[in-house]
């Protein structure tokens, strides 16, 4: 088992996403470490970078008191993958939630378009789309998703960032226990299938009534998962 646990964080959202996990992990005794990659919360007036967001997982990492469990979520579950795959002996286990989908480049680049001309659209300030995640979500949901603010002017480069990955390849590197965490309408489950095929030790756990930002759907049901795979994760 491990008592560290490192948590990174969405796309366009902050360390805040974890507020609910943290707390209740914290309570249980764990070291926990949510960090903001670059351009994000604390950080919004750095550029987004691959090898920026690397080094915020690696120094994350790194500060903690044993090998820790690395987990992400969405834009952090890609990253944590590929940095699990490429960073061997140095974790106790990988939680991936709701990036089970293989981007590449095309699709990676058609996700950008999308968000792109999200921000074109009239009305689409901040307190416009904090209100829709809210109805989607909670209030609360909403509060912590952009409590360190919605970032801009990260898309062009966390697209290509991620659409210059080989998920499937950094999985099967991954010497870890690995567990896939989907909401059960996440529209990013689509190849759970492949991934889980592709893991030397990994399991797939679904979220009920979930949907892409399930550790926001359901946040009490995401904590018990992690506590349950830090206790299972490989001792140092």
């Amino acid at each position: 088992m491990t008592r560290s646990i490192v948590l990174i964080h969405a796309v366009r959202s902050s360390r805040t996403m974890w507020k609910g996990q943290r707390r209740r992990l914290r309570e249980r005794g764990y070291q926990v470490i949510a960090p903001d990659l670059p351009g994000h919360g604390r950080r919004h007036d750095e550029p987004f970078t691959l090898e920026g967001a690397l080094a915020t997982i690696d120094a994350a990492v790194a500060a903690c008191e044993e090998p820790p469990l690395l987990v992400g979520l969405s834009l952090g579950g890609y990253l944590t993958v590929h940095w699990a795959g490429t960073h061997p002996g140095r974790l106790a286990g990988v939680v991936a939630a709701d990036c089970t989908i293989v981007p590449g480049p095309a699709m990676a680049r058609l996700y950008g378009l999308w968000l792109t001309m999200k921000d074109w659209l009239p009305g689409d300030s901040d307190a416009r789309v904090a209100r829709s995640f809210a109805r989607r979500h909670t209030r609360k949901a909403a509060k912590r998703y952009y409590g360190g603010g919605r970032a801009h002017g990260v898309v062009s480069a966390v697209v290509r960032a991620v659409g210059s990955f080989d998920l499937l390849a950094d999985v099967t590197r991954i010497d870890v226990p690995i567990t896939f965490v989907n909401g059960e309408h996440d529209p990013f489950r689509r190849h759970e299938a492949l991934f889980l095929e592709a893991a030397r030790d990994g399991e797939l756990v679904i979220l009920q009534d979930a949907g892409h930002i399930s550790n926001l759907s359901r946040p009490k049901r995401f904590a018990k998962i992690l506590h349950r795979c830090a206790g299972q994760a490989v001792s140092a």
